[in-house]
């Protein structure tokens, strides 16, 4: 089993819905490769922090009384003659579908918020994913050449598509390695570049139209007709803009001026 066939099932294995002879061929590539090893320690992670978040969030005090003061569902009059398992479970036979879909609601709007609050641009989610390769977290590929590391990343898609291959020489930086991961359901291919004066991570992926963050500063460049778009979070700075049918995401701690002229200046009008 290669790396890539062991990262495609390692979600489904940490939520134990891998059977044999699956499950019992990604357990030993993980006793054998320790980088599948962190990404599976990673996406376990991440479900610990699911979970503990899950248990912390409520659902607002005003919605769980609007629903449990609902008419419709809980009707408060009550009927002669009713036993008492009837005043546990309110209502006639044909109302307790109603009350248990009013109890699942009460139960699944913390984790319906919980959703909403993680669900965010795949532009932000580049911004963490820079936070986690800079802590050592993020699975890379390393190569003896930009070459190599592109032909790699390629065929992690089929070759549907290929990582924005810069020549950032001029600014002292240089392909050392590559990642591939999946955020929504997509592919995402992350080209590293290191030099003097630290990182910068190249993200490209098949562009879509909700691809900018919502409160990001656009900048228009005439000559090139093209926008980019600028963000950061936490003192990393991304320029993001669209090439044809694909999108790209600088990601780096230099300041926000000299990556989007950098950006500017290595785009490609297609």
């Amino acid at each position: 089993m290669t790396c890539d066939e062991a990262q495609e099932l390692i979600t489904a294995l940490v939520d134990q819905e891998l059977r044999d002879p699956e499950r019992s061929a990604v357990e030993n590539h993980l006793g054998q490769c320790s980088n599948c090893r962190r990404v599976e320690e990673e996406e376990r992670a991440v479900k610990r922090e699911i979970r503990a978040a899950g248990d912390r969030l409520r659902a607002p005090l005003h919605l769980r009384n609007r629903i449990l003061s609902d008419q419709r569902i809980f009707s408060e009059k009550r009927r002669p003659g009713r036993v008492w398992p009837n005043y546990i479970w309110p209502g006639v036979h044909l109302r307790r579908p109603a009350l248990a879909i009013a109890a699942l609601l009460v139960l699944a709007l913390p984790a319906l918020y919980l959703f909403n609050q993680t669900s965010q641009p795949v532009a932000y989610t580049a911004l963490e994913s820079y936070v986690v390769f800079h802590k050592g977290n993020l699975p890379v590929i390393r190569a003896n050449s930009a070459e190599e590391i592109k032909d790699h990343l390629a065929r992690a898609v089929d070759e549907r598509f290929e990582p924005m291959g810069y020549d950032l020489s001029a600014m002292n930086l240089r392909p050392v390695a590559g990642a591939v991961r999946e955020w929504a359901g997509r592919k995402v291919l992350v080209a590293i570049y290191q030099g003097e004066g630290g990182f910068l991570l190249c993200y490209t992926f098949l562009a879509s139209d909700s691809d900018p963050p919502p409160h990001a500063a656009r900048f228009f460049d005439a000559d090139k007709k093209m926008n980019f778009y600028a963000f950061s979070r936490g003192g990393v700075n991304a320029v993001l803009h669209r090439e044809g049918d694909l999108t790209c995401i600088l990601v780096s701690e230099m300041s926000m001026e000299d990556l989007l002229a950098l950006a500017r200046s290595k785009a490609k009008v297609h």
